[in-house]
């Protein structure tokens, strides 16, 4: 019986810590309050890999934390492609950069205009930077409008310049009719 009770408070242990080794830093909505270390006006900056710019960031303000995070405010986000052509401006209210994953997550009233023209527009929206991905987490709404067509869905996820998108709960898609001149 003893043995039995053992085994059980041993795999108890063992859960928990498993349970406790995930990094969902970047997504965690409820954080305890965090020192200031640092605090900037008119913020920028940018990401550069193999001699290439992935992308600029520029900011009205912007806080580091001792937790390796930036909050940022009044967010302009420049995607930059292979060639250095810029892919997608992205502007919202505020945000926030992950200093040690590089990936970035921007709120209220977030704009991106693509290179072609094609506009994305939500409340949220992250970068991954790994990936070279946009996403949105479940619930968030967003429209996605191209030359010819506007789509409404939820949980984006989209490559910069917006040729894929992938969009869950579609709730609308409507497409322009090209009228033929006489």
């Amino acid at each position: 019986m003893k043995t039995a009770r053992d085994l059980f408070f041993i795999l108890v242990i063992v859960s928990l810590i498993f349970a406790g080794c995930g990094d969902d830093s970047d997504y965690q909505t409820e954080r305890p309050p965090e020192e200031v270390d640092q605090e900037l006006n008119q913020f920028s900056m940018v990401r550069m890999l193999e001699g290439r710019t992935k992308w600029k960031l520029n900011a009205d303000a912007a806080t580091f934390l001792e937790s390796d995070r930036v909050k940022i405010e009044k967010v302009e986000l420049l995607i930059f492609g292979d060639k250095g052509d810029e892919t997608m401006t992205i502007h919202g209210e505020q945000g926030e950069v992950n200093q040690r994953t590089k990936n970035i997550k921007i709120m209220g009233n977030v704009i991106g205009i693509a290179s072609d023209g094609s506009r994305l527009n939500t409340e949220e929206l992250y970068w991954r930077d790994r990936a070279e991905k946009l996403y949105t987490l479940p619930g968030v709404k967003v429209t996605i409008t191209y030359e010819d067509s506007v789509i409404v869905g939820e949980e984006l996820e989209a490559s910069p310049e917006l040729e894929t998108a992938e969009l869950k709960n579609v709730t609308g898609i409507s497409r322009s009719e090209e009228k033929e001149s006489e």
